[in-house]
């Protein structure tokens, strides 16, 4: 490691690692985890893959996604979308795709009139 870096790192208590395995086998979202011990998203998920905790596959529910995809389709951009919803810009993508939908190149639709 360099002397100078700016990265720290976080070694859990093995009653830490408990409480992380525990509240990601109850749910409790992998970004609350993170920051409630203060590690990177990714250690979340190493340290349940390692305990042999099955990966959580995140979904969101139907009405969500044609939710996303009608907003998208209405001219909104991913990220405004996601916004709107409480969602990533990457779940609303995953939402447009999985409704058959594309998506733009960039930027907002505009309509031709």
């Amino acid at each position: 490691m360099r002397e100078n870096s700016a990265q720290t790192q976080t070694r859990l208590s093995a009653s830490n690692r408990d409480e992380l395995l525990s509240g990601y086998a109850e749910g409790v979202p992998v970004r609350q985890l993170a920051a409630h011990f203060k590690v990177h998203r990714s250690t979340v998920s190493e340290i349940a893959r390692r305990a042999g905790i099955e990966p959580r596959v995140s979904t969101l529910p139907q009405a969500v996604r044609e939710e996303a995809t009608r907003l998208y389709v209405g001219g909104l951009t991913l990220v405004e979308v996601g916004a709107e919803l409480g969602i990533s810009h990457n779940a609303v993508r995953s939402a447009v795709v999985a409704c058959g939908g594309t998506v733009r190149s960039r930027g907002r639709y505009t309509a031709s009139t």
